[in-house]
């Protein structure tokens, strides 16, 4: 009785958390040239991601009895889901731009730093672990026990919450700002993973948002400037380019990322993916067979069509 609630999904919530803590202080106290990585470099994104993903498995191994591939990081298909989850997330920047543009938010002024396949490189590869980490962080360890505990609708909206907060300390943000991440990035994500229950669908289309966003058409990501292709200028009002934030903030931005994890939801219930956790359902009004669902469990994933 007493393994059965302290294993309960909020219970383990918190000590994976109290894990994540433990394991970063540790790296920060006795491997001190890897835990002051400046931020923004390869080695820091890849020591973030490389943490994250250990404790998760240390998480679910012990915590669960299951493996990585339980909360969507299978190997199996993961090349599939990742290219059809970054070709989402570039077309979702693409249509955020092109509004811009047409609203007289968005012109092009010149070739920037990043006007090579190098440089190209580089931030592709520091934005897929940015999303690894991100991703796993918000959708395989809060949202994913959120749900198992909540349920669906209440995973999303406090994941959201939480994926918005996560970006207050960026340079520029505000509380617009955060609110514009955690409906346009928060619910989206939040929505792919649960329509796909596969990590790697949002893991792509977070590092082709990012992506495209900053190194392709030069706009701040989330607040910070990065080396770009394209040198570009943003007149207009904050509510329509995102000010200093970037276009993230800004209302295009919001419309599309909403539309998209719209998008999402309805297909995620057109699978029965949406899940109620079983203290929360109604006992059935007709006495007949039940098919139980175990305490915890999530519905059973299925491949993005």
């Amino acid at each position: 009785m007493v393994a059965r609630v302290l294993l309960f999904p909020l219970l383990r919530l918190v000590w994976t958390g109290l894990l994540l803590f433990v394991v970063g202080w540790a790296v920060f106290r006795f491997v001190p040239s890897i835990g002051r990585l400046p931020n923004e470099t390869l080695g820091w994104a890849l020591r973030n991601a490389a943490l994250l993903l250990g404790v998760l498995w240390l998480s679910v191994r012990l915590l669960e009895g299951k493996t990585l591939a339980s909360v969507g990081l299978s190997l199996s298909g993961a090349p599939a889901s990742f290219g059809r989850g970054f070709l989402l997330g570039a077309l979702a920047l693409v249509a955020s731009t092109a509004i811009l543009f047409l609203a007289h938010g968005y012109q092009v002024v010149g070739w920037g730093a990043a006007a090579s396949p190098r440089a190209l490189g580089h931030a592709t590869l520091l934005f897929f672990l940015v999303a690894v980490f991100e991703e796993s962080l918000a959708r395989g360890v809060v949202f994913r026990l959120l749900e198992q505990g909540l349920g669906t609708w209440a995973a999303l909206l406090l994941s959201a919450l939480f994926f918005g907060f996560l970006h207050t300390f960026n340079p520029g943000a505000t509380v617009l700002s955060s609110v514009a991440i955690a409906l346009e990035a928060g619910v989206l994500l939040g929505a792919a993973y649960v329509a796909s229950r596969s990590l790697w669908l949002p893991i792509g289309m977070h590092t082709a948002w990012n992506l495209f966003e900053g190194p392709v058409f030069g706009a701040p990501v989330s607040g910070v400037e990065i080396p770009s292709l394209l040198l570009a200028r943003f007149p207009g009002p904050d509510w329509l380019t995102g000010g200093r934030f970037g276009p993230e903030a800004g209302l295009p931005t919001v419309v599309v990322g909403s539309v998209l994890g719209a998008g999402f939801l309805l297909l995620a219930a057109r699978r029965h993916q949406l899940f109620t956790p079983r203290w929360l359902r109604r006992r059935p009004a007709r006495v007949g067979p039940v098919v139980p669902t175990p305490a915890g469990s999530a519905p059973a994933a299925q491949p993005l069509a």
